[in-house]
């Protein structure tokens, strides 16, 4: 069952959540930074923590990540532009508060 956030973020970002057990495809370029949002076919938890990590990057105190309020983007192509920045800054410096943590468990608004 899909949560209230993956409902709100596909309206918003336009295209189906997916659920995915891996971060990677099989589709030629679907992980690649060159895909321009309008091409995007789906989104997955991966792409939410990346968005999560996006917003992340502009607080000075990384672990408030889990009490404050992560806003829903305003269009889709703010989503994707998070979400890339967010991939980069994740994988250089995990935090691992949101590491464990469930999507719909953070303070959506």
């Amino acid at each position: 069952m899909k949560s209230i956030v993956f409902e709100t973020l596909e309206k918003i970002v336009g295209v189906p959540f997916q659920d995915l057990e891996t971060e990677t495809s099989t589709v030629c370029l679907a992980n690649s930074e060159e895909l321009r949002a309008e091409f995007q076919l789906q989104f997955t938890v991966y792409d939410v923590m990346n968005y999560v990590y996006g917003i992340a990057k502009t607080i000075p105190d990384k672990n408030r990540i889990l009490s404050l309020k992560i806003p829903y983007p305003i269009d889709a192509d703010f989503f994707w532009k998070l979400a890339s920045k967010g991939k980069k800054y994740r994988f250089e410096n995990a935090i691992p508060a949101l590491e464990f943590i469930e999507i719909s468990e953070l303070n959506w608004q």
